[in-house]
Formats: structure tokens, C-alpha cells, sequence
């Protein structure tokens, strides 16, 4: 199967899914939505788990690739953990194909996700950790386990994404955030100092 199906299977299954939840996502609308044929698609997925789960993979590494770059662009590390935060809750708000997830869809599609969700997290505080460890390295912050810090952080965004991705945060609630988050960053550096707010 040539790389460009694969690809135009892969983005009608993500919207299939999302739209029908995995349960009531029919494979022959899959194949119309993707212009090949329903034959075609088993020739490359075993099952419609097997497409599922290749969709949800594709998606962990488009984040984590977001992630990165947002964070290559931001100088100091407290601007790479600002940068890495906000590049979070953009992803937990960002509408799918169009339109917010319906609960019970969000709820079916993470019951299928949760075989990948601690490679998805390993890769997040792995990151997160990283930016820290710099972080202390240059005097900027005085983490003693950049680890589970990092671990705390992609926790408590976890923790924010069914209300993210069902009804998105208002004005308000993301002001609310900004000021946890900023509170959280100003504790990452050494007594007595105050951390740049920009990049």
C-alpha cells in the first residue's frame, strides 16, 4: 500500500472515529471517507483495534513533535516549561475535525487508549525532565528531582483533558490557569530570585 493511502486511511479513520466513537465507526465508512476500497484497508490493518491504535500512535507523535518545536522556540528554560504548558492545554482545547468530542465518545476512546497512554506520558516527562535538568544546570531553577516534577506537571495536564477536549476552557478558567501555572513556575527557581517571564 503506497504511503499516500496509508495516509488518506489513517486521516479518515481519525475522523470516522472521532465523530462515531470507536464502537459505531463503520470500516466502509472509513474506506469512502479515504477514497480506497474497504479490501484495501485490511491489507495494511489487521483489525479495525489495529487501525484504531495506529491512529491514536500517529497522534501521540504529531504531539510530542508539536511539543518539541514550540519548546525549540523559547530561549530560557522557564520560557521552554511556559512554552511546553501552554503548547499542553492547546492541545486538550484544540477542536477536533470541527468540533468538540462528546463525553461518552472521549470515555470509549480513552478505555482503547489506555494501553498507550504511559508511553504517551514516558515521552512527556521525558521531555519535560530534560528541560528541567538544563534548567538547573544553567542556575535557572532548584528542582532536586527534575523527574518527579515532571511526572507531577504531565499528571496534572492529564488530568484536564476531558474537560479540555469536551468543553474547552473560557476566558475565565484558562485566566484561572495561567495563574496556577505561573505560580508553579516561580517555585522552580532558587530562593530568592524571580524567573524571566519571557522568551
Amino acid at each position: 500500500m503506497s504511503s499516500e493511502a496509508r495516509s488518506a486511511i489513517l486521516n479518515a479513520a481519525g475522523e470516522v472515529f472521532t465523530r462515531f466513537g470507536f464502537k459505531k465507526a463503520a470500516m466502509e465508512d472509513i474506506a469512502r471517507l479515504a477514497g480506497v476500497g474497504k479490501g484495501s484497508i485490511y491489507l495494511h490493518f489487521d483489525s479495525k483495534e489495529a487501525l484504531f491504535e495506529a491512529c491514536l500512535r500517529r497522534d501521540i507523535v504529531e504531539r510530542v513533535a508539536e511539543l518539541e518545536a514550540a519548546i525549540r522556540r523559547a530561549k530560557t528554560p522557564e520560557a521552554q516549561v511556559r512554552a511546553f504548558i501552554s503548547c499542553k492545554l492547546e492541545q486538550l482545547t484544540r477542536q477536533v475535525h470541527g468540533q468538540r468530542l462528546r463525553i461518552e465518545t472521549l470515555l470509549e476512546m480513552h478505555s482503547h487508549a489506555l494501553r498507550l497512554l504511559p508511553e504517551h506520558q514516558r515521552m512527556e516527562e521525558a521531555l519535560l525532565a530534560r528541560i528541567l535538568i538544563e534548567g538547573n544546570t544553567q542556575g535557572a531553577f532548584a528542582v532536586t528531582d527534575p523527574h518527579q516534577v515532571a511526572v507531577g506537571l504531565v499528571e496534572s495536564l492529564a488530568g484536564l483533558s476531558i474537560k479540555g477536549l469536551t468543553q474547552g476552557f473560557d476566558a475565565h478558567g484558562r485566566a484561572a490557569l495561567d495563574a496556577y501555572f505561573d505560580v508553579f513556575i516561580r517555585g522552580l527557581a532558587p530562593a530568592g530570585t524571580t524567573p524571566r517571564r519571557k522568551s
